[in-house]
Order: C-alpha cells, then sequence, then structure tokens
C-alpha cells in the first residue's frame, strides 16, 4: 500500500472523523491565591506559590468570531481551574492575520502561544521563535490517546515537537444538489465532471455560476491539487515535496506536458465556469459565493460544513469526496495548525500547560467539533458520534480507498517557500488574465524550484 494511502486510512480510522474569532479579551487583572503546589494539565507538579498574576497571550491566526467564542469558552475553563492565570486571546482580522503574527515575533516578547499552521512552521522554527514542547508532552496523561496523524505532525519538523495540532483539514466537494436536480446532473466525481457541470450551471444573466474559483489569496494551492490529480502522486519525488518529479535531480513537476494539460484545464474552469471577479477571491469570498446562491459548486475544507448547515436547508446542498484526476487520484493536502510556545515566553510552564489543557482529549473534541476539524485523539468517536454520522461520514468513503484518496503538498521545508507565497498568486492571475503565456507561468515556476533545489539542496 502506498504512502500517503497508509496514512490516510490510519489517520482517519484512528481518528475515526470529523470535519470546520473575535470576542474581546479578558482583562488581565484577575486575583488570586494560589496554593504553594497545584497539580497541572499535563499530570505534572510545578510550584505556584507566587502570588503574583500571570497573563498568558496568545495569538490566532485563521480567526474568525465563532472560533474565537469557542476558544474563549475553553480559556475560560483553564482560568477557573487556575486562579491568578489570565488567558488574552488576540486575534487580527484573518486577511492580515499572518503578517500581524510574523510582526509580533519579530518583537520577541509579548506573545506566549501562537497559532503554527503547516506553512508557517518551517518560518517559526527557523527564526526561533518557537520552542520543544517535548518534555511536557512526554509527561502528558493523555499522550497516548494521540492519534498516528496527530503524532506525525507535532515531530514533522526536525523531529521535534514545536506544536500540538489541534486538527485537520481535507478538502471535499460541496455542491448544490438542488441545482443538480434540476438540471439532471449527477453528482460530479472528477475534475471533468465539474468543468462540464460548471458550464452547464453557469447563466451570467441570473449571477449564477458553477464554480466557486479562488484566484486570491492562496488560489495557487488550488491549481496544485488539479496538477497533482493529473499526474498522480507516484510521479512526485516525496508528497512532501510536491514541487519535484522522482525522476531527476531536482526535476520539477512544471516541466512535465500532464501539468500544461492541467494547467489550461484550471484557466478554463476560470473562464467558462465561474464569476469573473473570482479573479481576486478568497476563503471568505468564494464561501459567500456558495452559501448565497451565485455558485453551485465550492471545494473547502470542513469547516464549511458549519456554515452550510446554519445557512442553507438540507435539501440545497450536500458534502461529497473530492475529485479525481486523469490520474485515477484524488489528491490534495492534508492539512493542519495547531498550537506553539514561543521560545521567548517568559512563563513557559504556565503556557504549555495550557496548550495541553486546549489539547485534551475533552476539549479537542468539542473544539474540532464545533469548529469542523478532524480531532487528534483516538477516542473522539467514544465522546461524541458527531463524528462518525451525517456529513463527516464522507471522510470515510474517502478513507475506504486509500489508493484513490491520496496526499500531497508543497515544499514548505525550503526556506524559499516564503519568498513564493508572496509572488505565486500573482503570476497566476497574470496568467488567467492573459497577461502571461503558460510558457512563461511555467518557465517561472519551473526556475523558482530549480534554483531553490540548488541552493538547499534535497530537503525530504
Amino acid at each position: 500500500m502506498k504512502k500517503a494511502a497508509v496514512f490516510l486510512l490510519i489517520m482517519i480510522l484512528g481518528t475515526l472523523l470529523v470535519t470546520g474569532c473575535s470576542k474581546d479579551s479578558k482583562n488581565s487583572d484577575s486575583s488570586t491565591n494560589e496554593s504553594s503546589t497545584k497539580e497541572t494539565s499535563s499530570g505534572t507538579s510545578k510550584d505556584s506559590g507566587s502570588k503574583e498574576n500571570i497573563t498568558i497571550t496568545m495569538v490566532e491566526s485563521l480567526t474568525s468570531p465563532e472560533r474565537t467564542a469557542i476558544l474563549r469558552e475553553i480559556a475560560d475553563k483553564y482560568e477557573a481551574q487556575h486562579p491568578g492565570v489570565t488567558i488574552d486571546i488576540i486575534s487580527p482580522p484573518l486577511e492580515n492575520a499572518d503578517t500581524k503574527i510574523t510582526t509580533m515575533l519579530m518583537n520577541g516578547s509579548g506573545v506566549d502561544i501562537v497559532e503554527v499552521r503547516d506553512s508557517t512552521l518551517n518560518q517559526f522554527e527557523t527564526n526561533g521563535w518557537i520552542a520543544d514542547l517535548g518534555k511536557y508532552i512526554d509527561a502528558w496523561s493523555e499522550k497516548d490517546t494521540l492519534t498516528s496523524a496527530a503524532i506525525s505532525a507535532i515531530y514533522q519538523f526536525d523531529d521535534t515537537a514545536y506544536l500540538i495540532p489541534y486538527g485537520f483539514y481535507q478538502r471535499g466537494l460541496f455542491y448544490r444538489k438542488d441545482r443538480f436536480a434540476e438540471a439532471g446532473l449527477k453528482a460530479p466525481e472528477t475534475w471533468q465532471d465539474i468543468y462540464d457541470a460548471g458550464v452547464k450551471l453557469s447563466d451570467s444573466s441570473k449571477s449564477q455560476y458553477g464554480y466557486s474559483f479562488r484566484g486570491g489569496t492562496n488560489g495557487y494551492q488550488y491549481a496544485d491539487t488539479v496538477y497533482w490529480s493529473y499526474i498522480g502522486v507516484d510521479a512526485l519525488a516525496d508528497p512532501n515535496a510536491g514541487y519535484y518529479t522522482k525522476d531527476g535531480d531536482g526535476t520539477t513537476i512544471f516541466t512535465l506536458p500532464e501539468v500544461k494539460e492541467a494547467l489550461h484545464f484550471y484557466k478554463a474552469l476560470y473562464k467558462d465556469a465561474s464569476p469573473k471577479d473570482s479573479i481576486a477571491w478568497g476563503f471568505s469570498e468564494m464561501v459567500q459565493g456558495f452559501v448565497g446562491g451565485t455558485t453551485s459548486m465550492l471545494i473547502q475544507d470542513p469547516e464549511v460544513i458549519a456554515t452550510c448547515v446554519d445557512s442553507m436547508s438540507e435539501d440545497q446542498w450536500d458534502l461529497i469526496p473530492f475529485p479525481k484526476g486523469p490520474s485515477g487520484e484524488a489528491v490534495f493536502p492534508n492539512g493542519f495548525a495547531g498550537w506553539g510556545m514561543t521560545s521567548f515566553t517568559e512563563h513557559p510552564d504556565v503556557a504549555a500547560d495550557f496548550i495541553l489543557f486546549l489539547s485534551n482529549s475533552e476539549n479537542n473534541t468539542y473544539f474540532a467539533k464545533n469548529y469542523s476539524t478532524i480531532p487528534i485523539h483516538s477516542n473522539a468517536t467514544e465522546l461524541d458520534t458527531y463524528f462518525s454520522e451525517g456529513y463527516f461520514s464522507m471522510y470515510m468513503k474517502m478513507a475506504e480507498q486509500p489508493d484513490v484518496y491520496r496526499f500531497a503538498t508543497q515544499p514548505q521545508m525550503y526556506e524559499a517557500f516564503a519568498t513564493y507565497k508572496t509572488e505565486v498568486d500573482v503570476m497566476y492571475q497574470k496568467y488567467l488574465t492573459d497577461e502571461i503565456t503558460d510558457d512563461e507561468l511555467l518557465n517561472w515556476l519551473d526556475e523558482f524550484w530549480t534554483k531553490a533545489y540548488a541552493e538547499e539542496g534535497k530537503k525530504w
């Protein structure tokens, strides 16, 4: 069984499923009289004899008012159990959250806990901004119920525990089953099905289109999933280095004829089946386009399930597996994010203890249910059957075909990736608006990652 397929099966069978800010932070002058020694969330004792109040500042990245409210609720529980500790949650606006976080971390103070994503882990560690949580995890009474996916994420970078994930994001296809039924169309199974249905469901006179295209920030990630689904994971040097082929020393996928074909398809999907202004759409716009009725199909993470449940009736929509490409495979990232402790925190024991509290099976299961992510503990379904029923059963369907539904991701271990993220979306927008040709875009992509390999070497 293939490496990525095994990982997919273990992860979802182990977790058994799930899926999916900002309330004012609490005032930091809570009072307390702590006993000389108390039990922490990790199950280890610490000296807490000081009567000094402690404020732990946590900054999040993937912000929304709803998610912040969930975090605030868990933080309130922690504060109630730990008099004298105040959890201050900072929630920058989603679109500039990463820039805000980078600025805060560069200052080297004022942050104790930071949201670490798969796309920022390398940057944070390389700059020495996050600390090793290994000794806290080793002493944690709940470490034995962590899924293999969670353990893999924890130790992904240099085999060091720089974060504890709060959940996993896997993409699926949300579609308007009412419109498909009216048009006599079957639910899409492939990328070609999405295009064909998208064209038939597009009517600019009614401001209705087939597909929620993402042309704005991080839109390149959607192009990548089309490429990988065209060529298949076995063509890659490594699933975690998805821009390099297994043939040749540093040869990139952007030299392959199948990728050029996939790029043409990607452009046609935008031109023929998507709103023209989706050239600038980010997460919020593409989701609103779907739930608001402008589009009939959306590829997104499970957090959107809650939005659809709140905004649409059951007979209007459904969630089905990620589309397959000509390779016969459906390939997408197994995204994750979690909580890391800054290397400059003045209260490492308390900061780590709160991370473990956030991450225990009860709180993580509650968070995952309400935020719609795949939880990190194997006993999640015992705590809540929500994860094995309803819309989330789709993930089990994908797990039953591990050779079809597979993982790949960009080579985020390269330092060049930080620069790439700031430039690549503009290049795709130029291509989609006919400012540059397909060869010019592919040459730019190939040259960028060929240079990265030459300068940094093989990093997988």
